[in-house]
């Protein structure tokens, strides 16, 4: 009997002392699956952004949550943009998920501090809904404004990498 009363206890401490993620902006794209390489550092990308907490005023920058999309850190050559040039480089479909975050981003509220467009349409967006990336060139930021942290939740399922920001507070 004393096990049962402290339980339940505890599953009422618990649920009222929890922070309850509330859904601020979805948004997803889809890819070609079959594109292995490309897949693969969606993939890499969407895991390396995915749990970050953004604190009231704190700055997200999509190249220092990724890092360098280099072939040790698993990324592989896929195609890339070049001043308006396909071309194969390493890291090659990590803009589609930083595209997936600034829109995200932009449905949440979140104040863009920086974001530029490709040098080419892409497919997986509608116009000026891109946001290329390189790193240590350019970057996609963008600054949490609420006065609540906020978490970005990013994953890739199927032929889609989707991202969900919500608020912790």
């Amino acid at each position: 009997m004393k096990k049962f009363f402290l339980l339940v206890f505890l599953s009422l401490f618990a649920s009222t002392t929890a922070v309850y993620a509330k859904p601020l902006a979805t948004f997803s794209t889809n890819f070609n699956a079959s594109n292995e390489a490309r897949a693969n550092n969606i993939k890499i990308s969407s895991n390396s952004v995915n749990g970050t907490i953004l604190e009231p005023g704190e700055i997200f920058s999509f190249n220092k949550a990724v890092g360098p999309t280099i072939e040790s850190r698993g990324y592989q050559a896929a195609v890339i943009f070049v001043d308006g040039q396909e071309k194969k480089g390493f890291g090659g479909g990590v803009c589609q998920t930083s595209s997936t975050i600034y829109n995200a981003a932009q449905m949440a509220g979140l104040e863009i501090t920086e974001r530029h467009p490709h040098s080419k349409k892409v497919h997986y967006v509608g116009d000026n809904q891109d946001a290329a990336t390189s790193y240590g060139v350019i970057d996609l930021k963008f600054k949490n404004t609420k006065n609540f942290p906020v978490k970005i939740n990013s994953y890739v399922k199927g032929d889609g990498v989707h991202v969900e920001i919500v608020s912790l507070g």
